[in-house]
């Protein structure tokens, strides 16, 4: 069986002000389930080598387990002042990249970049249901099922972010995600480690990393900082390699991260190097 976390990043509000994000990223890794216990034991060693408080005698594995190394506050020690505090999430996000890749675990995301107007009102929906299409041509080219766990928020949001999902797969005609043993499930991620993860992919990697590729141009945005070019060009090429990538039904190449740049229309390739710029798109 194949397990996929999803975690996110950003809102879909509209640009009015400096302090608001400038896209939204969704994210998710999917791992074997013979393999899920190794990546969170290994991610707690991981917070334990930096965090020793958690190495202390006396310490119970819940509390390891409770305590989170938030993707945002990764993302505020990159941009700091502070030279310490850089190379200290630098080595934190070192270590948890070599973990992913020895896991053999794969990425996808859905990352939308704000522009002049407004996201659709089921973006974050409708982008769940991508994910799970994804998904499902991983789970069939493997031939195992799988499940979604998503991180849990409110009911009003977890309920529709997952209708489009269900209703496909009871849809007359047959059912979409054959391979899914039942829509997306939600979690939280001071219970679900994993889920911990995806949110250091998507909130410490993929959304600083969308901010510098493609929302350069808004140049009073408080989400915008020099550092989070050196991020995507450490991490840029390591990332990209661990997208799940396949064939669809028209033989064009699919999945892994796919990018909408509302803004300046650029390729989802820019998430992770530099690209000609596009003015045909413009």
């Amino acid at each position: 069986m194949l397990l996929c976390y999803i975690d996110e990043s950003g809102d879909e509000q509209q640009l009015r002000t400096p302090s608001d994000p400038p896209v939204l990223a969704l994210g998710g890794l999917v791992v074997d389930h013979e393999r899920a216990k190794s990546l969170i034991w290994d991610f707690l060693q991981i917070k334990k080598r930096f965090n020793p408080t958690l190495a202390e005698p006396g310490v119970k594995l819940s509390d390891v387990i409770r305590f989170e190394v938030k993707g945002s506050d990764i993302r505020k020690d990159v941009r700091s002042g502070s030279r310490r505090r850089r190379r200290r999430a630098y080595g934190f996000l070192d270590d948890v990249l070599r973990l992913l890749e020895s896991t053999s675990v794969t990425i996808l995301a859905e990352v939308h970049v704000k522009g002049a107007t407004p996201l659709s009102r089921w973006v974050y929906s409708d982008a769940v249901a991508a994910m799970a299409a994804q998904f499902e041509a991983q789970l069939r080219a493997a031939e195992v099922p799988g499940m979604m766990i998503l991180d849990a928020h409110t009911k009003h949001k977890n309920v529709p972010s997952v209708h489009h999902v269900t209703t496909k797969r009871f849809k007359t005609g047959g059912d979409a995600f054959p391979h899914l043993l039942e829509a997306p499930l939600f979690g939280h991620s001071d219970s679900h480690v994993v889920l911990q993860i995806a949110d250091i992919l998507v909130s410490a990697l993929q959304f600083p990393m969308a901010c510098a590729a493609y929302s350069s141009s808004l140049i009073h945005n408080i989400h915008l900082n020099d550092e989070f070019s050196s991020l995507r060009a450490r991490y840029g090429t390591r990332l990209q390699l661990l997208e799940h990538r396949y064939l669809d039904a028209d033989g064009r190449r699919a999945g892994g991260v796919r990018v909408i740049d509302h803004l300046n229309r650029q390729p989802s390739l820019a998430l992770f190097r530099d690209v000609p710029y596009n003015f045909t798109a413009l």
